[in-house]
């Protein structure tokens, strides 16, 4: 969670919910609900997630050192309505998403491909996404500043997305 002087902690299950139910319930709860409070859904870091996208609110964030976290990216792949499921799978199935944190590789894992339940906001009939990340201890952050860098590549060995961010862990 983004600093803040509240007694409310991010749990485990708080990120693993952001990490498992983001593109479908947890973006359901969120868009139907004045706040993000206890939907499985990431409301910019208020939830436990830190997401590499430079310039968004994620970078250069505080987060607070006794809370869960989740580190995390998602990809969509979609279309009209001619767009399957094994369109999706094609493309995601070729994709590396490689994290380093602090300079260092991190491990992380992939959620299922899952149908996206929104996609019209975004110009698409029919969406799917995965996330890829690690959920993260509260000590498996140091406090201090880190940097979180992204890269995707296809099959192809092709980048297509590179990103970075810096985020502190404070103690209070």
């Amino acid at each position: 969670m983004m600093k803040s002087a509240g007694p409310d902690r991010i749990t485990r299950g708080d990120a693993t919910a952001v990490f498992e139910a983001f593109g479908n319930g947890g973006r359901a709860v969120l868009q139907h609900s004045r706040g993000a409070q206890a939907a499985p859904a990431d409301d910019f870091g208020t939830r436990g997630s830190i997401r590499p996208f430079s310039g968004s609110p994620w970078d250069g964030a505080t987060f607070r050192a006794d809370d869960w976290h989740v580190i995390l990216i998602a990809d969509f792949e979609g279309g009209d309505r001619s767009f399957s499921r094994q369109d999706a799978e094609r493309i995601m199935q070729g994709l590396t998403v490689s994290f380093s944190l602090d300079g260092n590789p991190l491990e992380t894992t992939r959620t299922a491909i899952r149908r996206f339940l929104d996609p019209t906001p975004f110009g698409l009939d029919v969406a799917y996404y995965f996330q890829q990340g690690r959920i993260m201890a509260p000590t498996d952050l140091t406090v201090g500043q880190h940097r979180l860098e992204v890269d995707i590549s296809d099959s192809a060995g092709q980048q297509n997305f590179h990103d970075a961010i810096t985020f502190t862990i404070d103690a209070g």
